[in-house]
């Protein structure tokens, strides 16, 4: 796939570069147990952002890669859950010093016995036990379920390690995401109707404390990772068929040789879809914004599907809106020129002072991209050429 910059007025354009590794770094990746050998990496000599971590080189995939996809039912939230714990993780571990990784110490099969419901036999699922259902009846079953939902969907680990004097890197801290459930949908036999059963958030968060003290036990147990600092997030999920993802409702780092969870830090961010009544009480403004850019959009192009926004909030402030317009183009030069239109739209229409990105897209390919860093006074465009 090709693709090509244009420009327009006074637009900025930013060129992309190849990592110069003729400049690269080597250093030595410490070994998780003294049965696993020590092996070099490479910390690239280029940085995405400030806000970004440098990732070692060769790539390390997570011991639980692939979980989350069996666990997490809304792809929304699988980005967010992973993106989201990133973010926060830069607040405790700093992107200067720290190399980001994905996580190693968890194994797949371990965490799936995590994630089950608790039984005396094996002593580790971390949700709920009930009667074993062979005593009781469909109705019994139905009752049981409901007052015992499954709380915890996933544990997401993610890494960071530090560099030593000795030119080797080693685990420096870890953040773990504890993905609640809003909703929990359960049958009473394979193959049977689906249940439901809706999860508030006060009955989710008097689940927290004691799952997290569990998990916290169990990374201590861990060799090596006794004296870690742990920050731990909690994830609160969004509906089965949410258009917009959860977001992450507290967090609290468990200090290295401690296995005691302190208090929590509330956390004011969500996601918030444009156009709906929830929008409009959010950010009446920004509401009515999106409604006129719509507007002009249909003056343009009378057969477009629709304007779908999505704003990213913190507390009031709206730090980013991403907006997909979806549209059915008979060329190449009518893409451009309806991407143009749209650019037009945005200098007169939407504030600069958060990020901006508009995904203009044909029978679900995008046709081109254009995004506005906060502050910026040009938005940058991408038309895609196949």
């Amino acid at each position: 796939m090709k693709s090509f910059l244009i420009g327009i007025g006074t637009m900025l354009i930013l060129v992309g570069c190849a990592p110069n590794f003729s400049t690269r770094e080597e250093v030595i990746e410490d070994s998780i147990s003294e049965e696993t050998p020590q092996e070099t990496a490479i910390i690239p000599s280029s940085r995405v952002s400030e806000q970004e971590y440098q990732v070692l080189l060769p790539y390390r995939l997570s011991e639980s890669r692939g979980v989350i996809l069996n666990q997490v039912a809304n792809r929304l939230d699988i980005t967010e859950i992973e993106n989201g714990l990133r973010r926060h993780s830069t607040d405790v571990f700093d992107p200067e010093t720290h190399f980001f990784q994905e996580g190693q110490r968890i194994g797949s099969s371990e965490l799936y016995s995590w994630l089950e419901r608790y039984s005396e036999s094996t002593d580790r699922g971390l949700n709920p036990e009930v009667t074993d259902r062979n005593e009781l009846e469909t109705d019994e079953i139905i009752d049981e379920e409901r007052d015992n939902p499954r709380y915890l969907s996933h544990i997401l680990e993610q890494n960071y390690l530090v560099r030593t004097d000795e030119n080797v890197v080693q685990l420096g801290g870890m953040s773990l995401a504890i993905i609640m459930k809003s909703n929990y949908r359960f049958q009473t036999e394979i193959g049977g109707p689906y249940y439901y059963k809706d999860i508030d958030e006060d009955e989710m968060l008097e689940q927290v404390d004691s799952i997290t003290s569990e998990v916290i036990q169990r990374i201590r147990a861990k060799d090596g990772l006794q004296e870690v600092p742990i920050m731990v997030a909690i994830y609160r999920e969004a509906a089965r068929d949410g258009l917009v993802p959860g977001n992450y409702v507290m967090k609290t780092t468990v200090q290295g040789g401690s296995s005691s969870v302190g208090s929590w830090e509330p956390i004011d961010e969500e996601y918030v879809l444009f156009p709906s009544s929830s929008g409009r009480d959010k950010d009446p403004d920004l509401a009515a914004t999106i409604e006129e850019f719509t507007s002009d959009i249909a003056d343009f192009f009378p057969n477009y599907v629709g304007v779908i926004g999505e704003g990213f909030y913190e507390g009031d402030q709206l730090r980013k809106l991403t907006l997909e317009i979806p549209i059915q183009f008979r060329g190449k030069a009518e893409t451009i020129g309806f991407t143009q239109y749209v650019y037009g739209l945005i200098m007169d229409g939407f504030q600069p002072h958060y990020d901006l990105e508009i995904n203009i897209k044909s029978n679900d390919r995008q046709e081109s991209l254009i995004v506005r860093e906060a502050g910026a006074e040009e938005p940058i465009i991408h038309i895609y050429d196949r």
